[in-house]
């Protein structure tokens, strides 16, 4: 921590052929650049949110839940089947039954996990499911091609302009995928101009160092100076 501080308060392998390997090299910035995949999540996910929303406008005008005579009370009831039938058809079936609770994590396939946090569709509890999923991945000994493609969405993660309770399980996901390429992209990131990315890349080379500590202080809004933890409006962790 420097004084001014302090006074503010590698490659991707696609292996077609295993003997075509080394001609299958893709940048860990290319793949971040041609964007996430979808996997048809978002359409889902709207669904399900505008679902969510006529249920909440709905129950507004509802004076007598148990009277079916009144068209608002079907309005609300039609709305809460129209939810249910979204929620069942957001995820694919391994996830809908970890939403369930007939599933658990460590039994989805490692490309259905992938394939979800690649997405990054954003409704109702989908916070919850990415950070179980990203605990899940944590313990799992990933190959080549499945550690870059998190590394990807980790990069991808930390480049988009939100504030997410999960975050902090990327960082953690981020520790058991290190790599020199991986750091040197993180680096890069945190000298960013915009401060937020900066920011979240800073939190993330902390999770590679191990400065847990110092990670969960900052998430609570505090930066180590010296021997003592300040209140600052963005900390960083050095």
């Amino acid at each position: 921590m420097d004084k001014r501080r302090c006074s503010r308060n590698a490659d991707i392998l696609v292996c077609i052929m295993p003997l075509q390997a080394n001609a299958n090299i893709l940048n860990l910035n290319r793949l971040v650049s041609l964007g996430m995949r979808d996997f048809g999540y978002s359409k889902r996910g709207r669904a399900l949110n505008e679902a969510q929303a006529e249920v909440r406008a709905a129950v507004k005008d509802v004076v007598n839940r148990d009277d079916r005579s009144d068209p608002r009370t079907r309005r609300w009831l039609s709305a809460i089947e129209a939810f249910q039938a979204a929620s069942a058809r957001v995820y694919p079936e391994q996830l809908q039954e970890v939403a369930k609770g007939e599933r658990r994590a460590s039994e989805v396939d490692t490309d259905a996990v992938l394939d979800f946090l690649e997405a990054d569709p954003q409704f109702d509890r989908s916070g919850y499911m990415k950070e179980k999923l990203l605990t899940e991945l944590k313990r799992r000994k990933l190959d080549q091609h499945e550690n870059k493609r998190l590394q990807a969405i980790i990069v991808s993660v930390l480049k988009k302009n939100d504030r997410r309770r999960e975050f902090i399980r990327y960082c953690r996901a981020a520790a058991s995928v290190e790599d020199e390429q991986f750091r040197a992209e993180l680096k890069a990131l945190e000298e960013s101009d915009d401060l937020d990315v900066s920011q979240r890349a800073n939190w993330v080379l902390a999770a590679l160092d191990g400065k847990w500590l110092d990670l969960k202080r900052a998430t609570r809004g505090y930066e180590k100076c010296g021997d003592t933890y300040v209140k600052v409006p963005k900390p960083r962790i050095s």
